[in-house]
């Protein structure tokens, strides 16, 4: 039915979705229908075989996929090159921020015993946790791991642009006109999953370098990785991304739905501009991350207790559902936004960077490219 319906039009399409509540499916699937991108080959070819029950699907002019392939290849060089460097410009406040998230606070028994002693246990916080990170391995342990985070983080802004724009554009020629800001979010959850594949391993790794004590070889924790859970291993905490894709959604939605207001207003006072200055990208980018960092957080902590936490022998891996369970139940509900603060604090500096960054690459990319500047809001 959802083929058919795709076939016959979009109009039909969407009014098919709103009567039978299977909008995400049928947008999923028309997006792989009509425009076909590297990363569902196969899927997308099985989709648009030939039935003969349905239309053949109208073919997009090759003029249209050339500009659509290289407006996504500006987005993905210049995401992918702002990304490494916000990961890399703030990678000792990361480092600290997933160590304090790892750390479990004293529960109330633990209290009581070290008060009995005559000891008094304190909360972790970002400030203790960077001291004694300091004290154990002085100012290389700021930076253990940060070219494994650059590559992952370039990693996934390129692929995350590249398939948000194809959705983007898809979305555009589909009902004749830019997604709004709900359907922002759809159109970057579907994009978020694109990029987990690839850098969810890489992600592994990095994370158990940045808890553990000393500098780890990656290939040995890899090959710990693959002994203690195979290769579902690399992929632990990967439900947490069921919440935590509307992070990158919610926040890259609210950058564009800000950006668009801003250029408009600009237009309205006949200013001439097609992107935003670098201190509007970063005071944008600044507040739509951070919203989205305080929405998903819980989420967040438990990933990293996940991907820190080394298999048991005769012991069940954690999950994510039971994690977020434990938290509340051993330190209580404000635990679960334990690190918030230092999370919020630099993943509004990563994004703002990132996207401020981003503009002025992707102008220059763009450029080189031949591509319209203002096609693709970033």
């Amino acid at each position: 039915k959802l083929q058919c319906c795709c076939a016959r039009g979009w109009r039909e399409c969407l009014s098919f979705a709103g009567e039978k509540k299977f909008l995400l499916c049928t947008l999923s699937l028309s997006l792989l229908l009509r425009f076909p991108t590297p990363f569902f080959p196969f899927l997308s070819l099985a989709l648009s075989s030939p039935r003969s029950s349905c239309p053949p699907l109208p073919s997009v002019p090759q003029q249209i996929r050339s500009r659509m392939a290289s407006e996504a290849l500006a987005e993905a060089v210049s995401a992918g090159m702002g990304g490494a460097f916000s990961s890399s410009a703030l990678y000792p406040i990361e480092i600290a921020k997933n160590r304090l998230q790892a750390t479990k606070k004293p529960s109330a028994e633990e209290e009581k015993e070290a008060a009995a002693a005559g000891n008094k246990l304190k909360a972790p916080t970002m400030s203790s946790v960077a001291a004694d990170l300091y004290r154990s391995e002085g100012m290389g342990g700021f930076y253990k791991g940060f070219q494994y985070s650059a590559m992952q983080s370039a990693t996934e802004k390129s692929i995350y642009f590249y398939g948000y724009t194809f959705i983007v554009k898809g979305w555009t020629a589909a009902f004749g006109g830019d997604p709004s800001a709900m359907g922002g979010v759809l159109c970057g959850c579907l994009a978020e999953w694109v990029h987990l594949p690839v850098t969810l391993p890489i992600d592994a790794i990095t994370v158990r370098i940045q808890t553990g004590d000393g500098f780890s070889n990656p290939i040995r924790i890899l090959r710990q990785l693959l002994r203690e859970g195979g290769v579902t291993g690399l992929y632990s905490g990967w439900t947490a991304y069921i919440v935590l894709c509307l992070k990158p959604a919610i926040t890259y939605a609210l950058f564009d739905f800000l950006k668009k207001y801003l250029l408009a207003q600009k237009k309205k006072k006949g200013q001439s501009a097609s992107s935003l200055t670098a201190l509007e990208a970063f005071v944008v980018g600044a507040i739509a991350r951070g919203v989205a960092t305080i929405a998903v957080f819980p989420y967040t902590r438990a990933k990293v207790i996940v991907k820190s936490t080394k298999a048991v022998e005769g012991k069940a891996p954690p999950t994510i559902a039971g994690t977020v369970a434990q938290i509340i139940r051993d330190e209580g509900f404000l635990s679960l936004y334990q690190g918030c603060a230092p999370e919020v604090g630099r993943g509004v500096l990563s994004a703002a960077l990132m996207l401020m960054a981003k503009e002025k690459i992707n102008m220059a990319v763009r450029k080189a490219l031949g591509v319209r500047t203002g096609a693709v809001a970033a």
